[in-house]
């Protein structure tokens, strides 16, 4: 367990939360969330406990809270005309890309989130929540191999048609084709990432979080013109799993974010899943840890998953509805297996040329 107890400094608890109202304005929160190094902490404690901005700018706490925002320059007399020109400019900017913001007294935002030590105060959603639907983490490497990719399809796509949402963190790899299968067999799909939602990148990305936010949502707890940073992935990671009533881990080597994700999961009471994989693979030996530690059920099926929880309906088919452009790449598909397979034996299983097997596997690895 060694291995991940750094990140577990992510878990300190919100003392005496009320999420169930407040008088405070959306406008109100988000100005105070532009003070310098507060916390989401912090900010719940002092909206819990003040009736509004202006009665706690005329009446700071008498704590070493209340010094430490004195002290900032921002929080003076003339610091909440500041902080609300921020909140305007981000409410401006957030219009322009359609984002709605939740804070956490809003009835929109997800109840389940809210269980978790340490949820965030505010988050930028484009897209819709659905507190009627169970949403189940898929996370990965971002280095697959064959079977990791006709695995994660397999599991999204059994996911989806269970009625249940696909949610993954949008990176390069696994993550994406836990998207595009939840969306290719007709699902939704929430995508949390690590930047504002006006900052993602790469541009694949890009546009595959506006394809997901006509069928799910893209969820993040930072403001829009956040460029992601490297600590802001681990905190992503906790929302994913904080989201998901279950997260699988489909293949994972022993270093990545998928093992965070996982330890959150664990951390967070969620049921944590991993895909057992080949012994001789490097990009399992994360997925068999997990397992051989009793830290993750065996995910031998994702019909097995899913009757485990409880939400399996007997006759949904877990397998992928492609969307082919042309023949050839359906017949390339096909001829795929769980088992690694020369391509020369491809072209052969599905007569056709080599050079044909090539490009298509090629433009369908991305």
């Amino acid at each position: 367990m060694g291995l991940f107890l750094y990140f577990h400094f992510h878990h300190l608890p919100i003392q005496a939360m009320n999420t169930n109202k407040t008088s405070w304005k959306t406008e109100d929160i988000l100005a105070l969330s532009f003070v310098r190094g507060i916390t989401a902490t912090t900010l719940v404690s002092l909206v819990n406990n003040y009736g509004s901005i202006q009665e706690l700018f005329e009446n700071p706490p008498n704590s070493r809270t209340g010094k430490r925002l004195l002290q900032d320059d921002l929080f003076s007399k003339s610091g909440i005309t500041a902080l609300k020109t921020a909140a305007e400019k981000q409410l401006e900017l957030c219009k322009k890309h359609s984002v709605d913001i939740y804070h956490i007294w809003d009835k929109r935002y997800p109840e389940i989130l809210k269980q978790i030590s340490y949820p965030p105060a505010l988050i930028f959603v484009r897209g819709e929540l659905e507190s009627s639907k169970n949403s189940i983490g898929i996370v990965g490497t971002r280095q697959f191999t064959i079977y990791g990719k006709i695995t994660t399809e397999r599991f999204a796509a059994s996911i989806a048609k269970n009625n249940c949402i696909v949610t993954s963190g949008l990176a390069s790899g696994i993550d994406t084709i836990a998207h595009k299968a939840a969306l290719a067999s007709g699902g939704k799909t929430y995508a949390v990432i690590a930047s504002g939602i006006d900052c993602i990148s790469p541009q694949l990305s890009a546009k595959l979080a506006v394809e997901i936010s006509k069928n799910g949502a893209v969820i993040s707890e930072y403001r829009c013109g956040t460029k992601a940073l490297p600590p802001y992935f681990p905190q992503r990671n906790r929302i994913i799993s904080g989201l998901s009533r279950a997260v699988v881990v489909t293949e994972s080597g022993m270093k990545g974010g998928s093992l965070i994700t996982a330890q959150f999961a664990v951390d967070q009471s969620r049921e944590l899943f991993a895909v057992p994989g080949n012994i001789n693979s490097d990009k399992s030996e994360g997925t068999n840890m997990l397992i051989r530690k009793n830290m993750a059920i065996a995910a031998i099926s994702p019909e097995d998953m899913l009757e485990e929880l409880g939400y399996y309906s007997p006759g949904k088919k877990s397998s992928i509805t492609h969307t082919f452009t042309h023949d050839i790449e359906r017949r390339v598909y096909e001829g795929l297996s769980y088992e690694p397979i020369q391509m020369d034996d491809i072209a052969e299983k599905v007569k056709l040329s080599a050079q044909d097997v090539m490009v298509n596997l090629l433009h369908n690895i991305n």
